[in-house]
């Protein structure tokens, strides 16, 4: 995992294609598959995970299955972001 420093903040960088990761939970079920889980607002995003195994090292890679969820949920949350309510200075605030 690389990471790149972008002012305060640091951003972990996927070292298989350069995007850029979003931290989430991960869920093992007693019964099932394992879950990515993204938290957006009030709502928990999810996606099950996949695992391959190299069978000469041992080595485990780990993979959402399905990571347009997750790449949505992120994009809806910035966007989000970028609307943060903030002081309405349109208005017209004359105390008369």
């Amino acid at each position: 995992m690389h990471s790149q420093e972008h002012g305060d903040q640091r951003q972990d960088i996927c070292g298989d294609c350069g995007g850029t990761l979003v931290e989430g939970s991960m869920a093992l079920p007693l019964l099932g598959s394992p879950r990515f889980a993204y938290r957006l607002g009030t709502t928990e995003v999810t996606t099950e995970v996949t695992a391959s195994m190299c069978p000469d090292c041992g080595a485990v890679r780990l993979r959402g299955r399905n990571p347009e969820r997750i790449r949505n949920a992120a994009a809806a949350r910035a966007v989000r972001s970028r609307r943060s309510p903030g002081p309405d200075n349109s208005q017209d605030h004359r105390s008369r």
